[in-house]
């Protein structure tokens, strides 16, 4: 079976080109989007963290400029805006700069979807929040609202799906290392069968068992892989530090954490066909279905028609007898 490459809703960058640094410049973006295409990324949402807000409106201006230049069959789909209204907390708030944190504010999202000529089409908020349902209600259904670097509990989990929130940015990260058994925001979220579940199939992110049970949880159709990849995908182990200055280190084994905090991640180092190779080397899912969670799921969330993308000129195939994903020769040649 062959595709066109994946589609990754959660990507803050690669090859040493960061989405959420105002100093990236739209000829880089266009530059590394060709660069994630050629290593089997069909479609991705560039995606922005938590930072102040002069800083995001510029990294959102620079985006819709790269959108708008790369043509309607580009790979660059929209903007995921994961952060600011997300929780201030130690843990729940991972690597996002506390100082920029806060709650949802309407008005300026608005701003910054004008400012992204529309191009915002998904944005994780922390439902705890006390006005976290009524920004649901006025950005949905236009904008997909996911939860994510959230303390929610049950009740504002249910509260915000009700409101119109239906989709769970990487589940099971972005959390406290020791939570309550029962009382914590994987369990509420978990317990919300209606909205669709995001997880970062890198390896790192989650155990095996928890993929297993995530997998165990929902119909493969409410399950998508992601890759998180960030500025580091693609680049030398070594000690980096972000456009926020936190301070990080990629492992040789390709794991990304932070420096002063090695429990807490940084993202992920891996592309998102790395990461659906260690998807399939669990023997979870069939080839049909790893298909589904990282190509079909993704459009389908996203309102898009796969039939945009099968005459793209890169493809992917997976390999019966290594069980991998393979990147084939370009149609042209290249």
């Amino acid at each position: 079976m062959k595709k066109p490459g994946f589609i990754d809703l959660q990507l803050n960058g690669s090859f040493g080109v960061d989405f959420s640094d105002p100093a990236t410049t739209v000829d880089e973006i266009l530059d590394v989007s060709v660069a994630i295409l050629e290593n089997g990324t069909r479609g991705f949402l560039a995606t922005i963290i938590t930072g102040p807000r002069d800083a995001m409106q510029s990294c959102v201006r620079t985006l819709a400029t790269a959108i708008r230049k790369q043509g309607t069959h580009g790979p660059l789909l929209g903007i995921h805006l994961e952060g600011p209204f997300i929780s201030p907390l130690d843990g729940y708030r991972g690597a996002h700069p506390v100082a920029s944190v806060i709650p949802p504010d309407i008005e300026w999202f608005r701003q910054l979807q004008k400012i992204s000529e529309g191009n915002i089409r998904i944005v994780t908020l922390a439902p705890e929040y006390a006005n976290s349902a009524d920004f649901i209600r006025a950005v949905t259904p236009g904008v997909i609202v996911g939860a994510g670097h959230t303390a929610c509990s049950y009740a504002e989990a249910r509260n915000a799906v009700e409101s119109g929130l239906t989709f769970a940015t990487h589940i099971g990260n972005a959390c406290l290392h020791t939570v309550d058994r029962h009382n914590n925001p994987i369990v509420n979220l978990l317990a919300c069968t209606e909205i669709v579940l995001s997880f970062i199939a890198d390896g790192f992110h989650l155990p095996e068992s928890f993929i297993r049970m995530l997998i165990g949880s929902r119909p493969v159709s409410k399950l998508i892989a992601v890759s998180d990849a960030v500025k580091y995908a693609g680049m030398k182990p070594g000690r980096y530090r972000m456009s926020s200055g936190e301070g990080v280190i990629l492992s040789n084994d390709g794991r990304l954490c932070l420096e002063s905090d090695s429990y807490i991640m940084a993202g992920s180092s891996f592309t998102l066909l790395q990461c659906m190779d260690h998807l399939a080397s669990l023997r979870i899912l069939s080839q049909e279905e790893l298909w589904q969670v990282g190509y079909l799921n993704p459009l389908r969330l996203l309102g898009r028609n796969p039939a945009e993308f099968e005459d793209s000129e890169n493809l992917v195939e997976y390999d019966e007898v290594t069980q991998k994903f393979k990147l084939l020769p370009s149609r042209h040649g290249r």
